[in-house]
């Protein structure tokens, strides 16, 4: 009688055990639905897949072979209002000089920009997602000029930079946001030299996932040991535009274009809240410098963790001519569901 009740006993629990493991994985099921991701796990976040929705997976109700096919045609253009068009992968910000002081605008507004092959609205530094690349010389006085355009406050961080503590862009804590319409004035003397970044540090999350960040490029005072021949900045990111480098998501990352044997100095910056493994097809890279501080040992790798707000500057160099990827390693971050590769991919050409 009692191994009897003890046997019941133990059917009763696996029933529970088992209708528990089914409500359970009906519930991940629903929070975390095999999809293309779009990086932010906001409700309207802008699908990450390179073609800029949700929709790109089924394409039409088409199975995932056909819809690969149709979603992973390279390179493709947007066209759309607000494409950069970037001079050797830059958009250099532009100054006046004032009394010795190199004097930049940057106005946060709204603009519709085209991640994939759909529009949405992105929030950016005049205009484009990334902003302008800021780019002086080391020890330069720079002043900024930031205009809110944007319905709500916001405030800039120079990220990297060794500003005054007044300068450092913290509303609530370093000064008041800057309101609607409003303007605010930072003022420093540009230092350390090396990569680094700026970014919006008011309702961090959503403004910053919606585009509002750029590059900030302190060149040294005294010559850098390093010869190369070309130099790009990537800025990867994930958030309310999805996964994306310099502002698009692949297929439409702008791809870049390389001779075999020569050297190209890449600034990679992870702007994002996720880790980015970026992983090197057909060569090897050598790291150089971690958050604008030169490594006293560079070392060679093909991947590299990116953690969120790292920046790292690598040498790169192909002997063998190609169309070469650089991807992130996660792969939720550069296939959808169907197998499209979309997201973190930025393709260099190298050209014999």
């Amino acid at each position: 009688m009692t191994v009897g009740n003890t046997e019941a006993k133990r059917r009763g629990k696996g029933w529970w055990v088992l209708a528990g493991a089914v409500a359970l994985g009906l519930l991940l099921w629903a929070f975390y639905p095999m999809a293309g991701a779009s990086g932010s796990g906001g409700t309207d976040a802008a699908p990450a897949a390179g073609a800029g929705s949700s929709d790109a997976g089924s394409a039409g109700g088409r199975s995932g072979t056909e819809a690969a096919a149709e979603y992973t045609i390279y390179p493709a253009g947007t066209g759309a209002e607000g494409q950069q068009t970037l001079p050797e992968g830059q958009q250099l910000a532009e100054y006046r000089v004032e009394d010795g002081v190199k004097v930049f605008e940057l106005t946060a507004l709204p603009v519709k920009w085209s991640v994939g092959e759909k529009e949405y609205e992105a929030w950016t530094f005049n205009g484009t997602v990334p902003g302008p690349q800021i780019r002086v010389k080391e020890g330069d006085r720079v002043r900024i000029i930031v205009k809110n355009r944007l319905p709500e406050p916001t405030a800039v961080h120079w990220h990297g930079l060794a500003v005054p503590n007044k300068m450092d862009g913290v509303p609530m804590v370093t000064q008041d946001p800057i309101p609607p319409g409003g303007e605010f004035v930072y003022e420093f003397v540009a230092e350390p030299a090396g990569t680094h970044m700026y970014h919006t540090h008011f309702n961090t999350m959503k403004q910053k996932g919606l585009g509002l960040y750029g590059t900030f490029i302190v060149e040294p005072k005294d010559p850098e040991p390093w010869k190369y021949d070309k130099d790009y900045s990537l800025m990867i990111a994930d958030g309310r535009l999805g996964f994306v480098i310099n502002g698009k998501s692949f297929p439409h990352t702008v791809p870049i274009k390389l001779k075999a044997g020569e050297t190209a100095r890449f600034r990679l910056m992870n702007v994002g809240d996720q880790v980015h493994p970026m992983h090197l097809h057909g060569a090897e890279f050598t790291i150089i410098a971690k958050d604008g501080q030169p490594l006293p040992r560079p070392m060679k790798a093909n991947t590299l963790d990116l953690m969120p707000g790292d920046t790292y500057d690598v040498l790169v160099s192909f002997d063998r001519p190609g169309t070469w990827v650089w991807h992130c390693h996660v792969i939720s971050h550069v296939e959808d569901a169907q197998g499209n590769m979309m997201g973190l991919i930025q393709v260099l050409q190298v050209e014999p």
